[in-house]
């Protein structure tokens, strides 16, 4: 699978804000145009905007699809602050550093991408308040989510040794998900062990706070999962760019299939040879975002678009 081009560095700007409970959280924007909507990027569970880079880069440097473009590092991830009480590590309390986030910035109804755990938490937003949801990419996320891959995910959060090698942590990346993501190459492991790791004195840290899996231990999804439709069909209002990854155990085909039943402006894109989540830094994953994007932007033109 072609992947982005990265070679060329896009500058982009640190943010750090301080949210829920005093906690110092950071994020990044990515220059471009000012007139088109923003696009805001949330990562999964244990993943950090740094996912998100590639995908950036491509965007704001396009002619046409240019945007301010802003990822967000949730509390105990990547580069943001540790909380002392992990019990503040659920979609809830993070729903609130998104909206703090949004406000700081002053992002009104951006494009949202959200994958997997975020896509759970945006979904929630939309039911509470739903005037503050635009468009929306949902990145292999459900409204129903399969047991066995929330089982495989509770598996290896916070218990998986921290790597003393960059080396040691592309094998270990590439061990954990070969079997999903079956196209990739040498160099593209060691791009994902690079965003999904934290660098200290040249060495490969852990990127999130492994009292996550003390959240996720208590929710027993071996009877199943809670079930989240009334939320999903909160987002009818908006148009939504449903992506799967052809391989993801976490979002069925069956369900896949159903939220482009019950929404009546969704559109849907299938990732292949990967699983949950797609890295969205491949050509094809990056021109499907482009054109959504594009959409998004054509509707805006009868009333200029203004952050």
């Amino acid at each position: 699978m072609a992947m982005v081009d990265t070679s060329h560095q896009q500058s982009w700007e640190d943010l750090y804000f301080k949210s829920y409970g005093g906690l110092t959280l950071y994020g990044r924007r990515y220059p471009g145009d000012e007139t088109k909507r923003p696009l805001l990027c949330l990562p999964n569970i244990t993943e950090n905007g740094r996912t998100y880079e590639p995908l950036a880069q491509s965007l704001v440097q396009h002619e046409l699809s240019s945007r301010p473009i802003y990822t967000l590092d949730f509390r105990g991830r990547g580069h943001s602050e540790h909380d002392p009480d992990w019990n503040n590590y659920t979609p809830l309390v993070e729903m609130l550093d998104i909206v703090n986030f949004m406000t700081r910035m002053q992002l009104h109804k951006p494009i949202i991408l959200a994958s997997g755990w975020s896509g759970v938490i945006i979904m929630t937003l939309a039911a509470l308040y739903p005037t503050m949801v635009g468009p929306l990419i949902l990145n292999d996320t459900a409204p129903k989510l399969e047991t066995n891959g929330l089982i495989r995910i509770q598996a290896f959060i916070g218990r998986l040794p921290t790597p003393t090698s960059w080396r040691q942590a592309t094998e270990l990346v590439k061990d954990l998900n070969k079997n999903h993501f079956t196209d990739l190459r040498d160099e593209d492991w060691q791009r994902i062990a690079h965003q999904q790791y934290n660098e200290e004195d040249g060495h490969p840290t852990l990127a999130y706070d492994p009292n996550l899996q003390k959240t996720l231990i208590m929710v027993d999804v071996t009877e199943g999962p809670p079930m989240m439709w009334d939320q999903f069909n909160a987002l009818k209002h908006v148009p939504v760019l449903a992506i799967r990854g052809e391989n993801s155990d976490v979002v069925s085909k069956e369900t896949f299939e159903e939220m482009a039943n019950q929404h009546p402006n969704l559109q849907k894109f299938i990732v292949a040879n990967e699983g949950h989540t797609p890295r969205l830094d491949d050509d094809l994953s990056v021109e499907r975002i482009r054109l959504f994007l594009d959409q998004c932007d054509a509707s805006d033109q009868s009333t200029a678009y203004a952050l």
